[in-house]
């Protein structure tokens, strides 16, 4: 039974964080893009990519679980992804700062 109570508390912290922090994240970064072109990519992040990244940590787990290892292999493949997916958002960031001053800039000097 604990083992159950940890995996719904996690599923809600880790839901509850997507909804407060991730999306809204993500969302500003499809602020700077034209409209036309944030709708189509958004469709397209929304189907393709989300269903396409559950469906590869499905089968890496599947796997993983193949091979006769546990938990902890799924855990240490996790963790080059996560790396990955931090680097990629820290650089995006630091692009959408580096956008907000230039137009500040510009705004300012006119």
């Amino acid at each position: 039974m604990p083992t159950i109570t940890a995996i719904v508390v996690f599923q809600v912290l880790r839901r509850a964080g997507n909804f407060a922090i991730a999306k809204p994240i993500r969302e500003v970064l499809f602020t700077v893009v034209p409209r036309e072109n944030r709708y189509k990519a958004k469709n397209f992040i929304d189907t393709v990519v989300y269903l396409t990244g559950g469906q590869l940590g499905a089968w890496t787990f599947t796997g993983i679980a193949a091979l006769g290892l546990g938990s902890t292999a799924v855990a240490v493949t996790a963790v080059p992804p996560s790396i990955a997916w931090l680097l990629i958002s820290l650089w995006l960031g630091s692009r959408l700062e580096k956008r907000d001053d230039r137009a500040r800039g510009g705004a300012d000097a006119v």
